[in-house]
Formats: C-alpha cells, structure tokens, sequence
C-alpha cells in the first residue's frame, strides 16, 4: 500500500499536476497593482503591494501604545480599473511586534498586526513620533504648495509636525471679548505624523469676507476666524509658541474697527462637542471594486514614481488592445472555466494572450494557448500565479473563439 501511494505522488510531481486544483482561484496579484512609496516618492516592489493588501484585509487589532513609524504606501489597482480607490498603509514598529495602519476608504482606518514571516518591511529610517505640536518655518518645498492657493496671507505661512493620536485643534480668541471659536479640527493618525502640516490665512473673495486659517489639504471641520462685509487688512504677529501659541491676526475694518484674535494650536485627546463635523467619506465597496473579465495583449502598464519625473505611466493599453466583458458575461466564463479539466497545456499563444478575472478586489489571470488541428482548435489556459493549466470544454472553448474572438 505504501508503495502505491509513493507511486501516485511521485506521478502528480512528474505531471506538474496538483491534485484537487480548482481552475478559479481568486488571489491578490502582483500583476495588477501598482504600489507606491510615498515616503520615498518611488514605485515599489509589487510582492509589498500584495503583503499590504494581505494584512490589511485582516482583522483590526487595539492600537499599540508607543510606535516608530516607518514608510508610507499606497497600493491600488492598475489605472485600468479606475474606480478603484486603493488603500493606504504606513508601517509601524514598536519593541515586541509590528503593525500596519492601513485606510482602505471603505472602513474606518485601523491597525493590523504583522507576523515574523509578513515583517518585510524596512526599518532603516524609523522615526519616533512628536508627543506634542511643534511649530516650525515653511519649508522651501512647501512654499510654492500654499502660494498657489492665491490667497494665502504667506507671512503666516507655517509647518507643523504633529503627533500620531487624538486631534489637533486650533482655536481662536478674540482678545476684547474673550470669546473662544474651534476654527479647526483634524484627527491625528500615523499617516498625518509623518507629513508637514502647513497652516494658511486667507480671505474669502465674495461676502461675506471671511478670515480662515487652512490646514492645507485637511480640511475635516474649519470655520471661519472673522467675517465683514468689504475686505479687511490682516497683520500677523508670531508671538512665542508656549501653550500652543501660534501667534496674533489683527483685522482692520475699513469702518475703522479693529479685532485681534490671539490663535492657538493644541492636542487634544477628544474631538471638541458642539461641531458640525461631516462624517467620515466612506465610499460603496460594490461601487468601488471591480468584478469582470478583460482579454487584453499585453500586461497592464504599471504607475512610475519620482521625485524627477513625478508621476506617469508607459504603454497605457490602447482601446483596441483590449476586451471588457460585462459583469453577467464574466459570470458565464468563470461558470466555463470552473468545468475545465487541469492538464498540460499544448499549442501556441493566442494573438490576444491574457484573461484577467477580477472579483472583491482580487484578480486571477491566465494565458490562453491555441492547439489547431485539422478539424478543431482546442483551448488551454495557464494560470499565471500557480503555473498550472487547464483544458476548457466545448462550450467554452466556442465561447472564446467565437464570441471573444481569440485567435
């Protein structure tokens, strides 16, 4: 009896068959995800794309006390599924374990925690988190950013670096009243600690005029400091930054009325009562992920990233390279294949060599081989990923040549 076994293992090895392979298996593929390291600002190893991915499909874990933070990501599908939103990852690092918080812009954020074999990440530019608000110049590079804005008062132009919990709130005072307004709120994550922060002082360009102070490109809850009827003259002093102190706006009326407003930036670990926040913009993950077949003649063009070039893409796949089923035509062909029969493959590649199957965010993708005969073609697919093939039957095989047109 052992021998026989012994015997019908060594035959599947020699086969280069596996017993009991389904011919659809959906997984996530490096072949159609683009993963970019924002903190390095370069395009990455998409085998890291495919772990971020992993891991942050896992369940959520509580939150790590005290962390290192590590390199930013963000991993979405290959600009032919445009209404991917992809998913954003930063890798943390503390004593004993080690996390990603991952934002996939269907969930609420949260951290994930890594393996020893999943822990492929580098920790060579760790950086420990500000336990408090520090305000600091503008940088050079970040100038150009607010002055575009057109109305930025830049003279209050500045960065802060921030720390990775609770929230940051500004408030301001108005000094004769002694009145105190949030103009500002934004939750603190491991994705905000790692990026200068600049705040901006503009006014609005109709009535009313509002003075507003901007958190570039964070704009959570924000209200504005001063409003008036005609525009107003702004004087900003920078006073020490002890308590939060940002520093002063004087605003001159043209009926000669003037208000100072003393602006404070603190952490804060609740969010303030009594605001009007929008809740957080979730979007519909039936909308958001794709789930469909493409035959197409080339792999999908992947994103470049670099600090030169910016970012762009090559050999963007023409209109007639390529052929998108439907949602219920997929269906009819994955019902096709899940008949098919795993075999060695025979003949040549097809003019139009890939099948991508995409469904939840996964995708599985083959090669499509041709055997002509004399009185009948038949077809063969081979998965890329696990390097195993399959005959389909007649009907798909008609299906392929007939409908899709492969040849």
């Amino acid at each position: 009896m052992r021998k026989i076994v012994l015997l019908s293992i060594a035959a599947i090895l020699l086969s280069g068959c596996s017993p009991d392979a389904k011919p659809i298996e959906y997984t996530y593929l490096p072949e159609v995800y683009d993963t970019l390291n924002l903190t390095d600002f370069k395009d990455d190893d998409p085998a890291i794309g495919v772990l971020i991915k992993q891991v942050c499909a896992t369940k959520k874990v509580p939150a790590p006390k005290e962390y290192s933070v590590g390199t930013q990501y963000f991993v979405n599908l290959v600009s032919q599924f445009p209404e991917s939103r992809g998913v954003q990852a930063v890798y943390l690092k503390t004593k004993q374990d080690r996390f990603l918080y991952c934002h996939d812009y269907i969930s609420k954020p949260g951290f994930h925690k890594l393996t020893k074999k999943q822990d492929r990440f580098s920790s060579d530019d760790l950086t420990t988190p500000e336990s408090q608000v520090k305000i600091h110049p503008l940088s050079p590079d970040l100038k150009e950013s607010v002055r575009v804005s057109g109305y930025a008062f830049m003279k209050s132009a500045r960065q802060l670096t921030v720390p990775t919990t609770g929230y940051l709130v500004v408030r301001a005072t108005n000094e004769q009243t002694k009145q105190t307004i949030v103009t500002n709120v934004m939750e603190l994550t491991p994705f905000v600690g790692t990026v200068p922060l600049v705040l901006e002082s503009n006014i609005q360009i109709q009535e009313p005029y509002e003075l507003q102070l901007s958190l570039i490109g964070q704009a959570r809850y924000r209200a504005a400091i001063h409003a008036s009827k005609e525009p107003a003259t702004i004087e900003f002093t920078e006073t020490p930054h002890t308590d939060g102190v940002y520093g002063t706006v004087t605003v001159k009326e043209k009926t000669g009325k003037t208000t100072r407003y003393q602006l404070t930036v603190t952490q804060e670990q609740q969010m303030p009562s009594g605001l009007n926040v929008p809740p957080d913009e979730l979007i519909d993950a039936d909308y958001s992920v794709p789930r469909l077949a493409l035959f197409h003649d080339r792999p999908f063009p992947k994103m470049k990233l670099d600090r030169d070039g910016g970012q762009h893409e090559t050999n963007l796949l023409a209109p007639e390279t390529f052929i998108e089923t439907s949602l219920e035509e997929s269906k009819q062909l994955v019902r096709l294949i899940n008949t098919s029969e795993e075999t060695e493959r025979k003949g040549r590649l097809a003019e139009r060599p890939y099948l991508t199957l995409m469904k939840d965010g996964k995708a599985q993708q083959f090669k499509i081989y041709l055997d002509r005969r004399i009185k009948k073609t038949d077809v063969y697919i081979e998965d890329v990923h696990r390097k195993i093939s399959f005959k389909l039957p007649a009907e798909g095989r008609d299906l392929l040549l007939d409908t899709y047109q492969v040849k």
